[in-house]
């Protein structure tokens, strides 16, 4: 077995990633991405004006992206890992924008998209209400007026209960991982990725381990509700897991919308 410790977030598993996506809608509940792209369509519908360009933040291998560009939306994928993107370049060939850059930078003119959203949790990474308002700014300043931001985020629940405190692990056969969550802090996780990644045939006994260690922000309602303020948006409103039930104690997934003067 190769090792490859400590390897760039993400780098390692791209090429795995929508299957471990796919194992964490079925044991943490995640929406699949058709539930999402049709919640995204549906709040977009309620807006005035039209929504035809949309930016996605922390695109991955760009699943959500696919899924708009096939129901005739201009997207753009933005992702700060060279790896998801490729895989994103696959996915959806040469004449869609993917733009490599790590939040908060959001290269893109201003006033450019009628709608951003940020699926998959990517905002648990950042680190407070400081670090989020610089990033609802980025989002407010590439928006046209009325336009509409949706992303999630784990909730404390998820964090200090379902998630945090345990061992997960699963063996797929030609991938295994073992992820570890502790909660040193009220605030946020510390979350040790271990896997295991099988190299060459199917008939191969041999393995490349990699570990990655993240950080998921506890990131509550009232903050984001401040950060939303200040960065320009005039309504937001937290749902549970891409639903139109209000959000509560026992939500996992918080899922904001907010909307730009």
């Amino acid at each position: 077995m190769a090792d490859d410790a400590h390897a760039p977030m993400y780098g390692a598993i791209a090429e795995i990633y929508d299957r471990l996506d796919d194992w964490i809608v079925a044991t943490w509940h995640e929406q699949p991405v058709p539930e999402r792209v049709a919640f995204l369509r549906k709040r977009w519908e309620q807006r005035d004006g039209e929504v035809r360009d949309v930016l996605d933040l922390c695109c991955g291998t760009g699943s959500v992206l696919h899924e708009l560009k096939g129901a005739g939306y201009e997207v753009t994928g933005l992702d700060q890992s060279p790896q998801m993107l490729g895989l994103a370049r696959q996915r959806l060939g040469d004449g869609t924008a993917l733009i490599q850059a790590q939040l908060p930078d959001i290269p893109v003119p201003d006033a450019a998209m009628d709608a951003v959203c940020s699926t998959g949790a990517a905002l648990s990474y950042t680190p407070g209400e400081a670090a989020l308002a610089q990033i609802l700014l980025a989002v407010h300043r590439v928006l046209r007026p009325g336009g509409v931001f949706v992303f999630d985020v784990l909730s404390r629940h998820m964090i200090t209960e379902h998630a945090g405190r345990h061992v997960w692990a699963a063996d797929q056969g030609d991938f295994a991982f073992i992820w570890e969550f502790t909660n040193p802090s009220e605030k946020y996780s510390e979350a040790f990725y271990t896997q295991f990644l099988r190299e060459g045939g199917p008939d191969s006994a041999r393995y490349v381990r990699t570990s990655e260690k993240h950080r998921l922000y506890v990131l509550d309602h009232s903050p984001v509700r401040r950060a939303a303020e200040r960065a320009g948006f005039t309504t937001a409103e937290v749902l549970d897991n891409y639903t139109d039930t209000p959000a509560h104690e026992s939500t996992l997934y918080d899922t904001w919308v907010l909307t730009r003067a």
